[in-house]
Order: structure tokens, then sequence, then C-alpha cells
């Protein structure tokens, strides 16, 4: 049985097509074992193994990079065990924040050319340590991209 539409209507259902896979979010959604997080537009990632999760994600211009190693502790981590965790001396003052569905600490330094970002995050028992490196000169831009993708990180357990 042959169906017959008209022009009018071939129109239509192409725009609305069209209109849907445009109106798409650039970012997209990784899942990963214990947590996912949405991924900007351009950037790629790579897995890898070991005792906990690794993530790599890399910037579209191929300069920076976000790394997230999940761990799990046997019982929840309180944030004076998560601040010990840090390393930073206990004389640089960390402020608790919330980062997506996980709480920690974020801390920044130069090291020569490079720029560090690392947060030290934990929801429950899940430890996640997240890694920003790039360009010491980098622009705010990328690093407003990189807090994005961090804010959006999503438990999954």
């Amino acid at each position: 049985m042959k169906v017959a539409m008209s022009v009018p209507i071939i129109r239509i259902l192409l725009a609305t097509s069209l209109f849907v896979m445009g109106a798409s979010p650039s970012a997209e959604t990784l899942s990963f074992a214990s947590f996912q997080m949405k991924l900007e537009d351009g950037w790629k990632h790579r897995i890898t193994g070991g005792d906990g999760e690794q993530v790599t994600i890399y910037g579209p211009d191929g300069k920076g990079t976000l790394e997230i190693l999940a761990f799990h502790a046997p019982r929840s981590v309180s944030a004076e065990v998560l601040r010990n965790m840090t390393n930073v001396d206990h004389s640089v003052p960390l402020t608790w924040q919330d980062w997506g569905d996980y709480s920690g600490y974020q801390y920044d330094y130069s090291e020569g050319s490079s720029f560090y970002r690392q947060w030290w995050l934990v929801k429950g028992t899940e430890i996640l340590l997240v890694v920003h490196t790039g360009d010491a000169l980098s622009n705010d831009i990328e690093i407003d991209v990189i807090n994005k993708m961090v804010g959006s990180l999503t438990a999954i357990r």
C-alpha cells in the first residue's frame, strides 16, 4: 500500500527533524562504573585500568587534560579525612565545596609553565581525585569549561 505525502508535509517533517538534531546539547554524557559527567564539545576521553577507574579527557586543542581517578573506601569518608588526603599544607585554607553530586576541596597552583587545578571529592564511600593540567597562561574559557565538566559529575551508585 502506497501512502502519498504532499510536499508541504514532507517539508514540515524535514524541518522538524533538522530542528530536533540542531537542538541537541553540545555536551555528551559519559557513563563510567561509578559516575557520569558531561563532556563538552570537542573534548575526547580515554579509559585506562588500575585499582580505581581512571579517565583522561583531552582538550580540543590537545593542550589541556583532565584526569579522574575513582576509588571506593571501606566506609564513608569525612571532610577531615579527605582534607588529610590532599597533602596540601594545613596552613593553606581549603574551602569545602560542592561539585555536582560530590563535595570536597579544590586547590590551584602553577609550576613552571604549567597550571594545575586539583579536586579531592567524595560522596559516601566514593572518592574522586580530579586533576586539570594546562598552560599557565591558559585562558579563562578553558577553566570555565573544566569547571562546568567537573560540576556535572553525577554519582551512579
